[in-house]
């Protein structure tokens, strides 16, 4: 059974390839108009920036969504893949969609994050032929190197805010604390050569929010090796079927997650759903919204590199059985938890939270 501080591995894939495809067509003119010049000193600002999955005319595209989000301050999309997803032929690694995800971002004056998921929450990302191999291994050493050297080739075209290796890995190593030094070498091993390949370039390893939670020893054994602390944030109580804690938990939560290492913050997920099944409300998740814009505002960069927010716009009934069945699990909490995330409905229509994130 999973935490309460529920991971969203698999949902990276609603940015999808072939919707990036149709942002590219009809890019002309793309990126003006945005009001808010990002600041040297703020954090960079993102938001998963999904449209509705009824995608039924141009009103909703994600040219318009992401010119949208431009206007409200965003800077930054987070995005990822699962090693597999990248390496379906052992030994052939390909960055084909990374790139066009970042040549296709550029043009709207937006940055990316990126984490390839080596592992992604409850379960390792590896190519079939490496799931029984150990991390440490002299051939997974030389397979996720040809890997990220492939990334790292992207990075020096459009340079990425952070870089990522794992996706709340504090899940899956909790359950598999035997694997954690051998994980801990390969991470070692990669920071260095990214440091070397792309100076500057901040690299860390994502894990679930330390607060409440087990398994933080996992986040902080790894963030030894790192830049920049990663983290998750959906504010769960302990325990239960994903009953939100109220919406002024937050400022303190995200004080005590800006304070808990000396390297700067990368929020990579921040999120709170609007449904009764999880103790919200609109109102609710509009109050959290609000609170998030103002820290976010307050900070420095040096302390807070980025802060994502998730989620733009509620998944249709289809996507979330898909979501139900990648993570084996669904409850009432859980399902009103997916259900729930979006600034708007599945419909595109806003909710009261995304007046909060538009004049916080």
């Amino acid at each position: 059974m999973f935490r309460s501080q529920r991971p969203l591995g698999a949902a990276r894939a609603a940015f999808g390839i072939a919707l990036l495809a149709a942002v590219l067509s009809s890019t002309t003119g793309c990126g003006k108009g945005s009001t808010v010049a990002p600041g040297p000193e703020r954090p960079y600002l993102g938001m998963v920036a999904n449209p509705s999955d009824a995608f039924v005319n141009d009103a909703d595209s994600n040219r318009v969504v992401l010119e949208t989000l431009r206007t409200t301050g965003v800077d930054f999309i987070q995005s990822g893949d699962l090693w597999k997803t990248l390496e379906p032929t052992p030994g052939a690694p390909s960055a084909a969609t990374p790139r066009f995800a970042a040549h296709v971002l550029s043009a709207f004056g937006l940055r990316q994050y990126y984490n390839l998921r080596l592992v992604d929450t409850n379960q390792r990302g590896t190519p079939a032929d490496l799931n029984a191999t150990a991390w440490d291994a002299p051939e997974m050493f030389a397979r996720v190197d040809a890997m990220v050297d492939s990334l790292m080739s992207v990075a020096q075209l459009h340079p990425f805010v952070a870089f990522s290796l794992g996706n709340e890995v504090d899940v899956y190593f909790g359950a598999h604390p035997g694997e954690l030094p051998a994980f801990r070498a390969l991470l070692a091993r990669e920071v260095a050569r990214v440091h070397a390949s792309r100076p500057g370039l901040p690299v860390g390893c994502c894990i679930t929010s330390p607060l409440r939670n087990a398994n933080a020893w996992v986040g902080d054994t790894l963030n030894a090796y790192t830049d920049v602390r990663v983290y998750t944030y959906y504010a769960f109580q302990a325990g239960t079927d994903f009953q939100h804690l109220p919406p002024a938990t937050a400022t303190a939560d995200l004080d005590a997650m800006r304070d808990h290492g000396a390297t700067p913050l990368l929020l990579q997920e921040v999120g709170y759903s609007s449904s009764a099944a999880c103790a919200s409300s609109p109102a609710a998740q509009a109050n959290f919204v609000r609170r998030f814009r103002q820290w976010v505002a307050a900070q420095s960069r040096s302390r807070v590199l980025g802060a994502n927010y998730f989620l733009y716009t509620d998944w249709s009934g289809a996507t979330l059985n898909t979501l139900f069945a990648y993570y084996g699990l669904v409850s009432p909490g859980f399902a009103g938890y997916l259900g729930g995330l979006g600034l708007r409905d599945s419909n595109g229509v806003a909710k009261e939270a995304w007046e909060a994130w538009r004049n916080p």
